[in-house]
């Protein structure tokens, strides 16, 4: 009776942690950096912070696509052929190139406006 209890239970449990494992959850995209033409020292500060931590998630998500991929061809049987990895690869790649795309862009538009920003500031006045 314990055993099937403790069997079940054990189950359960890898039932419940196997989707968790496997969600990679995409980071959302923060709003569009303040204008660095009109920001203050402190706008352009917190839409560094914002940047950065974005990007870190970013980089998160980028890592758990590798690492689902990865558990994804070592649940295929121990017989498989590359042409069953290869939807798991050409998935991740997808999602990986447009993320990544996602993210340049975003770190591309925030550093084009602290470009303009220091560019403002090192104007006299």
């Amino acid at each position: 009776m314990k055993i099937a209890r403790a069997l079940c239970l054990s189950a359960l449990t890898a039932l419940v942690a196997i989707p968790a494992m496997a969600d990679c959850n995409y980071p959302q995209k923060p709003a569009d950096p303040p204008s660095g033409a009109t920001a203050s020292h402190d706008q352009m500060v917190a839409a560094k912070k914002v940047t950065k931590q974005y990007s870190d998630d970013m980089v998160a998500y980028l890592n758990c696509l590798d690492q689902e991929a990865a558990d994804q061809i070592k649940a295929l049987p121990a017989d498989h052929t590359p042409d069953q990895e290869q939807p798991i690869k050409t998935k991740r790649d997808l999602k990986y190139s447009a993320a990544e795309q996602t993210m340049e862009k975003y770190v591309d538009s925030f550093n084009t406006e602290l470009r303009t920003f220091l560019a403002k500031q090192a104007k006299p006045q």
